[in-house]
């Protein structure tokens, strides 16, 4: 169902928080002052340095303040209705009180000496904070907030996500195909229950549209959406920024991780390895082959001038420098403007050991197509998921090009295949565009997964904790998932394949690589 987007104005958005409660909010979630540095907080007498998110307040009260208990270690719930109210150790009435309601005062003294409200020396492993008076006045005016300021689209009953998909154009059928995968998913889970009671309900908006110099997804920030789950990116978008900007969490959109990964984004949690990590993993299979090899042969870059190419050639051009090999050569291209027969004249010259060639799908067709790209034995790498590839590769090239899957290419892999077609026949879906379709399939299931780790008092930053909190995580339809801290790409290694007798068919050529560090 396409839900229309009303438009919420930003006042009455993130709970009316003011600017001094939103950057106080940043420095309880992240630990990063307003001047964008990272919060120091010292622990115990020896000082031990905390920085950072490692010192931020909600690493262990919880990103809505309610207190945990990890490890031994009780940290107190600290929202508003209880900080600013006195506690009491024995029956109510009894007049015997743990601390007094905090105020101001002994809210500074607690965060920059550790010592609570009634005095009482707070233990060694609540931080001593180095706060400026800024960055203390923004964090107190949060502290009165915390735990009524509940994330857009969230309630008892239900939880709003969005997806920006391609819904007219050439890939108005992939849009279709991946909104009926969300929605069956979500329809299932909402049957038995929901997550925590809550409904999951999901608003799409048309990414193939600008309405207003805005798209898909800048549209879908302007309603109540609580996250952003499958929607279908062919590289950066500008709204990107505002992602960031608005700690708006968009889980495993469904195509390739992008530059945005590479650059230290910390909102979008992909699935699958982009250009870089996917020319890496080819360098690494070719040092498989190549271990006894002296000199060791030169590598040929052949890509389009846009990032993907970029950052397609700077994988290349890690993985050889880690291998002391030659520098990589380089032969680039404006998009759309490949002379494949210039091409290979370039590379012949080079006497070049491999290939690696980041373009579309159509210009890797017609680079093939030339009768110099089908002799020889030089091998020629390209990723598995290129856009446009037409028509199966020619037979005499078929030995030497090789292919990159950050997907399984046999069903051995993938023991929730099975699962998946009986999910599709459930839902009478046709398999038409099958890698999408589980791509968004393994969407929705680690957005279900990641909702259930955060708990029942869900929030944003909750969901990118429990993001970061997958260790191998198993959709049953891709290698197992992995993100961590940093980590913001699941899937870092693949499988090197090479065309098969029948068009869409491929045969492995390699186990699972995983990419080292």
């Amino acid at each position: 169902m396409l839900f229309a987007s009303k438009p919420v104005p930003a006042e009455e958005r993130s709970s009316a928080l003011s600017a001094s409660e939103l950057r106080g909010k940043a420095l309880f979630l992240r630990g990063v002052m307003s001047s964008g540095e990272p919060v120091v907080g010292r622990l115990g007498p020896e000082g031990v340095e905390l920085t950072g998110s490692v010192a931020a307040c909600a690493r262990c009260h919880g990103p809505r303040g309610r207190g945990t208990g990890e490890g031994g270690v009780v940290a107190p719930n600290i929202q508003a209705s209880r900080l600013f109210a006195p506690v009491s150790t024995a029956a109510a009435g009894s007049g015997q009180w743990e601390r007094p309601a905090y105020d101001g005062a002994s809210l500074t003294g607690a965060l920059r000496r550790g010592v609570s409200s009634s005095g009482r020396v707070l233990g060694p492993v609540m931080p001593r904070f180095e706060l400026p008076e800024r960055e203390l006045a923004d964090l107190l005016a949060y502290l009165h907030r915390l735990g009524d300021d509940r994330d857009p689209g969230v309630s008892d009953a239900r939880l709003v996500l969005g997806a920006a998909l391609p819904l007219t154009g050439k890939l108005a059928q992939v849009g279709a195909d991946v909104r009926a995968v969300l929605n069956a998913v979500f329809a299932e889970v909402n049957q038995r229950g929901g997550v925590f009671g809550r409904q999951l309900e999901l608003r799409v908006e048309d990414d193939a549209l600008a309405v207003a110099g805005m798209d898909g997804t800048g549209r879908l920030l302007n309603t109540e959406v609580f996250a952003l789950v499958g929607s279908v990116r062919t590289g950066p978008r500008e709204s990107d920024a505002r992602l960031e900007a608005e700690e708006v969490p968009l889980v495993a959109p469904v195509g390739l991780s992008d530059v945005h990964a590479e650059n230290g984004g910390r909102m979008i949690f992909y699935v699958y390895p982009g250009p870089e990590l996917q020319a890496r993993v080819a360098v690494q299979h070719l040092h498989s082959t190549w271990e006894r090899r002296k000199p060791e042969p030169v590598l040929a870059v052949v890509h389009a001038r846009n990032g993907s190419g970029e950052a397609w050639a700077r994988g290349v051009r890690t993985e050889a420098e880690r291998r002391d090999w030659p520098r990589p050569r380089v032969f680039s291209y404006a998009p759309g403007q490949l002379d494949a027969e210039e091409a290979i004249r370039w590379w012949e010259g080079l006497r070049a050991g491999a290939v690696l060639f980041s373009g579309t799908g159509a210009e890797l067709s017609a680079l093939l197509a030339r009768p110099g790209a089908a002799s020889g034995n030089i091998p020629l790498y390209a990723s598995g998921m290129l856009p446009g590839l037409t028509g199966p590769v020619p037979t005499a090239a078929g030995s030497r090009v090789r292919f990159i899957h950050p997907a399984s290419p046999s069903e051995g892999h993938a023991p929730g295949r099975q699962e998946f077609e009986s999910f599709l026949k459930r839902h009478g879906l046709a398999p038409r565009n099958l890698a999408w379709q589980l791509n968004a399939y393994a969407s929705a299931r680690l957005l279900v997964e990641a909702l259930r780790r955060s708990g029942a008092d869900v929030s944003r930053a909750g969901l990118v904790s429990a993001l970061e909190s997958f260790q191998d995580v198993d959709t049953g339809v891709t290698w197992p998932i992995t993100y961590g801290s940093q980590g913001r790409v699941g899937i870092r290694g693949g499988f090197i394949v090479r065309p098969g007798e029948a068009s869409q068919e491929v045969a492995p050529l390699s186990d699972w690589i995983a990419l080292s560090p």
